[in-house]
């Protein structure tokens, strides 16, 4: 029966996340009987609450973690109950061997590497925080390769950025009166931040869901509001990721294989260069320091120059994970040049890929650099328009990673890892004949 059913909904992909999965009217609901009731269910509320996730975030920014682990909890069961998943080896037939070593080293060696941090039960749960969210979308794709998400989820997700980009741009505009209401604190737009960065996360995957073949409207609606929100809000580092998508698509359109070669080669520079970062930057001509201003860019400096010291301490593994909140009290902190010292009081250095040579040394680069080129080994699979989407979204992710926000904020990973889980899908044509 369960073979029936997976060649009706035309599942022919292997086990990589580059293969794509078509989303179809049909979902594992079709399996008859009670069984087929409560899948259908489970599986409604879990594509639900993806699509809810943009407008909880407007309200509250951190919310984004819980909702894509409830909303993985519900798909997977709606699977489990249609049959499409068994509680075995075969819901890992086809992932390579490598991608399993890769995924334990990298959820095993930053709790290891808590056995020497400071702060090591604030550590456990910043740990907690990142996986599950990342944990979470590995399930999402999981499941999705197993039976499609119901065609409905791309055109809802899209409407839902849709009301939250508008609401987000009608606060700007207006002076936040919403905000005022729900709280008697002073309001700012860096509220809206975090929101911010998610929608443009997610912009480009879900673009590519609903198509503008398929619908016009929509697309150009959520791309112009969408884009808008974005150069009107306060998020700088947004505004850079934008700006490196709108970069990433034109190059895009260069072979693949150069492009790939180029990227390898500026992704894994970037990796490699930060216990040096701090040095680096502050050679930046001042005309520029100046232009960016408005991102804080004089502060970054002297905050990077600052972690990036610490580096030279702990290169191979690290002061332990998620031990930057505590670097103003580590005994390290006494070897800082006093002129950046006060800056390890910050609780993250603003730049992912330092914050991974801080607290996991040149093993936690060795294993960010492998992630990396298994990403753009996935995305060499993968159809044009994915490709060319995936691009954009990793250096986007890439590009704000470098300049804002801590490296483990669950609602970061989630946003990371949720379009991640979106660009493994691909819609199909609606049938004439249906």
């Amino acid at each position: 029966m369960v073979a029936d059913a997976k060649e009706r909904l035309g599942q022919k992909h292997a086990g990589d996340p580059q293969k794509t999965v078509k989303l179809q009217e049909k979902t594992p609901s079709s399996t008859p009987g009670k069984r087929g009731k409560i899948s259908s269910k489970l599986d409604n509320i879990g594509h639900g609450l993806i699509v809810l996730l943009p407008m909880a975030m407007v309200v509250a920014n951190r919310s984004s973690p819980l909702f894509l682990a409830c909303a993985a909890f519900f798909v997977l069961a709606s699977r489990i109950a249609s049959g499409a998943i068994r509680l075995d080896r075969s819901a890992l037939r086809g992932v390579r061997a490598s991608i399993l070593v890769l995924v334990l080293c990298g959820v095993a060696y930053p709790l290891i590497s808590l056995s020497w941090a400071i702060g090591p039960a604030t550590g456990l749960f910043s740990w907690g925080e990142a996986v599950l969210p990342a944990l979470s979308s590995a399930l999402l794709i999981m499941s999705w390769r197993a039976a499609p998400p119901p065609r409905w989820m791309g055109v809802a997700l899209a409407g839902a950025m849709l009301v939250a980009a508008g609401v987000i741009l009608g606060e700007i505009l207006l002076g936040f009166p919403l905000r005022r209401l729900l709280t008697d604190r002073a309001v700012d737009g860096f509220l809206y931040n975090r929101t911010v960065v998610t929608l443009l996360l997610l912009l480009a995957p879900v673009l590519v869901l609903v198509g503008f073949r398929r619908q016009p409207a929509l697309f150009l609606g959520l791309l112009v509001l969408g884009l808008g929100t974005i150069l009107l809000a306060d998020s700088e580092a947004a505004k850079l990721g934008l700006l490196v998508a709108t970069g990433t698509f034109a190059l895009s359109y260069v072979p693949f294989l150069w492009v790939k070669r180029l990227l390898t080669v500026v992704l894994l520079g970037l990796i490699w260069m930060q216990p040096f970062f701090g040095s680096a930057m502050r050679n930046l001509p001042d005309i520029v320091v100046r232009a960016t201003e408005a991102g804080h860019s004089r502060e970054r400096i002297a905050l990077w120059q600052a972690f990036s010291d610490v580096t030279h301490h702990f290169p191979v593994l690290g002061t332990g994970f998620s031990s930057s909140p505590h670097m103003g009290r580590h005994p390290v902190a006494a070897a800082i040049d006093p002129a950046y010292r006060a800056m390890l009081r910050i609780g993250h250095p603003h730049n992912a890929f330092l914050q991974v040579w801080v607290e996991l040394g040149a093993v936690g680069a060795v294993l960010l650099s492998a992630l990396i080129l298994w990403v753009l080994r996935c995305l060499s699979g993968a159809p044009p328009d994915i490709r060319r989407v995936g691009l954009m979204t990793l250096m986007t992710a890439s590009a704000i990673a470098l300049v804002s926000h801590g490296a483990w904020q669950g609602w970061w990973i989630a946003a990371v890892s949720l379009a991640a889980a979106l660009l493994t899908l691909r819609p199909v044509p609606p049938n004439p004949m249906e």
